[in-house]
């Protein structure tokens, strides 16, 4: 049904839901579409065209092309777009925080710890339709909107039963068949659950909300917990030969049509196993004078003190089982081809299994120390939702959208372990201290519940095509989290000399852990609290038209009325029962969001795309939770800033398109934004590690350009041979430019004070900002290039991919301490991918193959001065073979 609306007011509609293509063969186009509009010069349909906004689309087709797994890796493929992390979307220079994903129409949790954006690498592509990238802000969405929105879509109705099942599998020339590390854990880690084995122990369980571990309990309870605590199983590293990794993924639907209604169930589900080993080099740096040099880091040939930058060697390996699992539900009842309900359920799951040590000199332990890590995180979303599409012919062609949704994410991270011995003339010696040991209990958990609806309604005023638009949303988040951390220290007598020689699950073996040795206590929040809470409540009202205000110039108007509560409990364990917070942040605006889109189509198939809007980006909850957390992915501490401030965006958009065929398309485009009080991360020093905090700019302006060209072209008049007889070939490229300057004219307010107290630092702006700096995560050059062919009759294809993205600020510079930016460069990636359709005894099979990272880019990440560069995380990526083979039935 929403076809036959598109294809009905194709060259009005100024929503952005985009027209569903046959992910599982979807609905066809009634007899109704043959009431197509006429449109000034010829009509070409395409996506970019049809909405008022500047947009762009992938449907399965371009997943199919390029072949990605995932969402998050089919995105860079997008004008503008790049990854961090290789799953959170950057959209035009703008990090996640200035994006929102949308799943039918219903924002997403996620269950990251340091994210409110849901990674996008747990989306496999098999339960996707379609998915909008808008980058112009336009009423019926989120009004946090800076960078633009990430539109998925999932199927519904199929219109014949299908059954789709797939395998494949893959290696890379760094991970498969060499040196990995991993550990025991449970008996069904490959599987991606534990199977009891994490679990937090009784004794633990018992006081774990109500008392501390430490000398205050009785000695005998004290030391039955730190029995308790799973010894060799989750503490001793191993190396092993890493598996290759393996995928399998079906899709299955079917439709029963009755008189008048049609009911149709589709559904999907995946399983993959992945494996990633990164070495390299990790460290801190800093000033010396006015060169950069390691303060921790990688230690020198005699051990005696930190490498010099050209000397550096790798100290680091870790390897990472990524365990993903997904399956989805969708029943939908259409009647009348006027009005469609549809329920949908998902879960999508993703545990990560990592090991990793690291060797390097402390400067504040002045020794070289080797580190080893273990670790364990399930995150998992589930998502349900019911939703309709209904058109009233007798109120005029009157449609009405609605939804309603209830989606929860969690991260859970039992048994977070970390442990270190010292190089000494003898060897490796466990030191025994409290901070030699570490194990963390953590976890988070994200709800958000979402209604709405939208109505649209096309009217001929004085002989003009008019589409008013209205809706509302009321949407509610809550978010849970909190870490305990406990580490093992000497007890009255200590540890015996030659023990401290031993493996580390012969240090903490059950007979060692007694008062006179090993005493568990809790190391964590003795300087911040380690849990918050929070929560935030928006309701919003939007309106707008469509308006075709002559033959050549279409106007969408409209703005958004939201009214927003974030509040974030920042406490600590045990907590109190009269005061459940330390500390109580709260954030209450209303705003006005108006948007303005203009499009002039002033020549054949050209037109102009000018727009102005107002949005806004709200700080994340743990930027504002005044608590001290650990990010495993860079090994760095961070903490909150209860001071935070929404940040205002203003954006100027305008853009030149010219449609000279299906598919083909050249656009020019150029924007420009302004925002009062972004949110920066800015480098911390905590002791001997490096950490981050958040601070509000004055304010940052960002500029840009935009380029894409998709021309196809049929080869066969010019070469006749086979080869070049019965396919197309096509060439898709897009460039995007930008520059962003930070201002240092204000002030910013920082968060001091330690145990949940934290007082406002109001500081000079210059003494924190490089004044005309680039945004953090914003990368100054964008590329991508897609060349490639498919048959005439669809069953090969091939393509040659790719994808640049420019060097960007992963942590800005402290100028208050003299911490240098640590800058990042994200690999280039060349791939090649091609697919076929063989006709087996009869049968279809589809067969895929892939090369990826062709060019063995690797990942750097340094900090630089006085002309000294510093590599502080580099690793190599190498070069992926993939292979993948499914029938259809």
């Amino acid at each position: 049904m929403q076809t036959t609306r598109y294809a009905l007011s194709a060259a009005l509609l100024a929503s952005t839901t985009l027209v569903p293509v046959a992910a599982f063969a979807q609905d066809a186009p009634s007899s109704e579409a043959e009431d197509v509009i006429t449109v000034r010069f010829q009509y070409i349909p395409d996506d970019r065209r049809v909405t008022s906004e500047v947009s762009a689309a992938l449907s399965i087709d371009d997943l199919e092309t390029t072949g990605d797994s995932d969402l998050a890796a089919a995105l860079v493929r997008v004008t503008g777009l790049s990854t961090t992390g290789g799953k959170f979307v950057v959209v035009r220079g703008l990090n996640e925080r200035y994006s929102n994903t949308l799943l039918n129409g219903s924002p997403m949790p996620s269950p990251e710890p340091f994210r409110r954006a849901a990674p996008l690498d747990i989306f496999p592509t098999n339960v996707l339709s379609n998915v909008l990238v808008q980058k112009t802000f336009s009423p019926e969405f989120p009004g946090e909107f800076g960078g633009g929105v990430i539109g998925v879509e999932t199927a519904t109705l199929p219109d014949d039963r299908f059954l789709t099942i797939g395998v494949g599998g893959s290696f890379d020339t760094v991970t498969t068949g060499n040196n990995g590390l991993t550990y025991d854990g449970s008996d069904t880690d490959w599987l991606g659950y534990d199977d009891g084995l994490r679990d937090l122990p009784a004794e633990l369980a018992e006081i774990f909300n109500t008392t501390r571990v430490g000398n205050n309990l009785p000695a005998a309870q004290q030391q039955a917990i730190g029995r308790s605590l799973v010894n060799s199983e989750l503490w001793v590293l191993q190396t092993v030969d890493t598996d290759a990794n393996g995928s399998i993924d079906f899709s299955a639907g079917d439709r029963f049509d009755f008189d008048g209604f049609s009911l149709g169930l589709t559904a999907a589900g995946s399983y993959s196993n992945e494996w990633v080993t990164r070495e390299g080099i990790r460290g801190r740096g800093g000033v010396d004078g006015t060169s950069a040099r390691y303060i921790n880091g990688p230690a020198n040939d005699d051990f005696s003190d930190v490498a010099a930058p050209e000397d550096a060697s790798d100290n680091y390996m870790g390897t990472e089982n990524v365990i993903d699992v997904s399956g989805m539900l969708s029943v939908g009842i259409d009647w009348y081809n006027d009005h469609e309900i549809n329920f949908l359920t998902m879960a999508l799951r993703s545990t990560s299994k990592e090991a990793r040590t690291q060797t390097e000199f402390n400067a504040g332990g002045n020794g070289v120390f080797l580190t080893d890590s273990l670790e364990w995180f399930e995150r998992q979303v589930l998502f349900n939702q019911l939703s309709g599409e209904h058109v009233f012919s007798f109120l005029g062609d009157l449609a009405l959208d609605w939804r309603i949704s209830d989606a929860t994410a969690t991260r859970d991270a039992p048994y977070q372990r970390e442990y270190r011995y010292e190089y000494s003339g003898a060897g490796l010696q466990y030191g025994g201290n409290v901070a030699d040991n570490r194990t963390s209990f953590s976890e988070i958990e994200d709800n958000t519940q979402d209604a709405g609806f939208d109505l649209a309604l096309p009217l001929t005023v004085f002989d003009r095509d008019v589409e008013l638009k209205a809706g509302m949303s009321v949407t509610s988040r809550e978010r849970e989290a909190y870490t305990r951390t406990f580490s093992f220290e000497q007890g009255g007598v200590g540890l015996p000399s030659d023990l401290r020689f031993s493996r580390i699950d012969y240090i903490f073996a059950p007979q060692n852990i007694v008062d006179e040795r090993l005493r568990l206590v809790e190391t964590g929040g003795l300087s911040f609290p380690e849990a918050y809470e929070g929560r935030m409540n928006v309701r919003a009202y939007y309106a707008g038209a469509d308006i075709a205000v002559n033959d050549f110039v279409r106007a969408a108007v409209g703005a958004r009325f939201e009214d927003g509560v974030q509040k974030v409990d920042t406490f600590a364990f045990p907590v109190n029962a009269g005061d459940s917070g330390l500390l109580e942040t709260r954030i209450e605006e209303d705003y006005v969001l108006p948007a303005v889109t203009l499009t002039w189509t002033f020549a054949d198939n050209l037109q102009l795309r000018t727009g102005y809007s107002q949005s806004i980006a709200r700080p994340q909850f743990r930027e504002l939770a005044f608590a001290e957390f650990f990010n495993t992915d860079t090994d760095q501490r961070f903490q909150g800033n209860p001071y935070l401030v929404n940040t205002e965006i203003e954006s100027y958009d305008a853009r030149l398109e010219y449609y000279f065929g299906r598919e083909e398309f050249v656009t020019v485009g150029v924007f420009h934004k302004i925002l009062e009080n972004p949110i920066e991360e800015y480098i911390l020093p905590t002791g001997d590690s490096l950490g981050t905090s958040f601070i509000n700019a004055p304010e940052a302006t960002l500029t840009g350009a935009e380029f894409e060209f998709e021309k196809v072209f049929d080869l066969s008049n010019r070469f006749d041979r086979p080869f070049f007889n019965d396919r197309e070939w096509f060439i898709k490229t897009n460039y995007t430019y930008i520059q962003s300057e930070v201002s240092a004219d204000g002030t910013v307010t920082i968060a001091q004070g330690a145990f949940g107290q934290p007082s406002a630092n109001v500081l000079d702006a210059a003494g924190f900002i490089d004044d005309g700096r680039a945004l953090q995560g914003q990368s100054e050059h964008l590329f991508n290039v897609q060349l490639g062919f498919e048959t005439f009759d669809g069953r090969a294809r091939g393509a040659l991919l790719f994808n640049y993205t420019g060097e960007r600020t992963r942590a800005v510079a402290d100028l208050n301490t003299g911490n240098p930016a640590i800058i990042e460069q994200v690999p280039n990636s060349l791939d090649l991918v091609y697919s076929r359709t063989l006709d087996l005894r009869g049968n279809d099979w589809d067969f895929g193959f892939s090369i990826r990272n062709i060019l063995g880019d690797d990942y750097e990440a340094t900090q630089s001065a006085g002309g000294v560069e510093l590599p502080v995380d580099t690793y190599d990526v190498g070069t992926e073979f993939a292979i993948s083979i499914s029938r259809s039935w």
